[in-house]
């Protein structure tokens, strides 16, 4: 762990003073004579415990998703013990690994508001062609130590999974089934992190910089 601090302490301290001095404001560019500057782009915060894939259902949504009538006394129990076992399960893997989580946390989201402010100062004076590549390295790698340390914790959250699903599977129809393996993805997909672009309203501001052959979002 004292290994882990050091490294990211490191790769903080490079982002902050990597950049040249000066410029100030965010890159503004011009439209019409006037000046405008570019927004700020969002990012999501660093959340360790979430990209671990610790999450509880609740059963109540299950039963809901899964269209388990009333009379189903039997199997919404079974279905409801699967789901307090996978959450219990969930739970004790999340607190084993608090600690680490909390770490990784408090660092990986000093270094991106580093990167981050960083940036915006260099927008001032950077001129086209220059790159941002030393950024992008610090950061990769800030964020493949961060998948490393997460990686045990999110293969025991997997096993748990793939144990419910086969609890599930023996109990449900088919039809049931299929319904609790699209609510499973959908979770899955919003556990996922978020990256907001801010390119549509660069291009809508004037500033340059937009995607590429005039392509919007997919």
């Amino acid at each position: 762990m004292r290994t882990l601090l050091l490294l990211i302490c490191t790769l903080s301290f490079s982002i902050t003073y990597s950049q040249p001095p000066g410029g100030g404001g965010g890159q503004r560019g011009s439209r019409g004579g006037q000046m405008q500057e570019r927004p700020q782009r969002e990012v999501e915060e660093f959340d360790a415990s979430k990209m671990a894939g610790i999450f509880a259902y609740d059963d109540a949504t299950v039963i809901k998703k899964l269209k388990l009538k009333k009379k189903n006394e039997e199997l919404i129990l079974n279905v409801r013990k699967a789901i307090a076992n996978y959450n219990r399960k969930v739970q004790e893997i999340g607190l084993l690994n608090k600690d680490n989580f909390d770490t990784l946390n408090v660092h990986m989201n000093a270094i991106m508001k580093a990167s981050m402010a960083s940036r915006g100062q260099d927008r001032g004076n950077q001129r086209i062609g220059d790159s941002n590549d030393g950024e992008s390295d610090i950061m990769s790698k800030a964020r493949a130590l961060a998948k490393e340390k997460i990686k045990p914790a999110r293969e025991a959250v997997k096993k748990e999974a793939q144990k419910l699903n086969k609890t599930l599977e023996a109990i449900l129809n088919e039809k049931q089934y299929v319904r609790w393996a699209k609510y499973e993805e959908a979770v899955k997909e919003a556990l996922k992190p978020k990256q907001a672009s801010n390119q549509t309203n660069q291009m809508r501001s004037g500033g340059q910089g937009g995607p590429p052959n005039g392509g919007g979002r997919r």
